[in-house]
């Protein structure tokens, strides 16, 4: 059973459902066909499980996933630009949803979630 103290906040859940959707989006984009899909793909990966190690309250998560999804958005955008009707347009929806998302990871509720989890200190590796 989970108290109240420990619950996860609804900030925390959506912004990492944002997140998830957001670089999903932007990897659309910028692996499209003839793109170089295999970096993009790996740094989706590498955002999607940063952001459920986010979601359960981890800091050093919290804060490879703020800079992952940037990369992601900065990767994407010379590809979008290439076609500025589809491209731009799919790149300001990732931007729409990611953005938010990532403001969400630092709300005041989400910063004492990851408080409560990781301990005083950060202790989140401490067993």
């Amino acid at each position: 059973m989970t108290t109240e103290a420990t619950r996860r906040p609804w900030s925390v859940t959506s912004a990492v459902v944002l997140v998830t959707l957001g670089t999903l989006v932007a990897a659309t984009t910028a692996a499209g066909p003839g793109q170089a899909a295999a970096p993009v793909l790996l740094l989706v990966a590498a955002c999607f499980w940063c952001a459920v190690r986010a979601g359960r309250g981890r800091r050093g998560a919290r804060t490879a996933v703020s800079c992952l999804t940037a990369a992601i958005l900065c990767v994407a955008a010379p590809f979008a630009l290439d076609d500025p009707l589809y491209g731009g347009t799919t790149l300001l929806l990732a931007a729409l949803l990611a953005v938010p998302g990532v403001v969400l990871l630092y709300l005041p509720a989400a910063e004492a979630y990851v408080r409560d989890r990781s301990g005083p200190s950060g202790e989140e590796f401490g067993g």
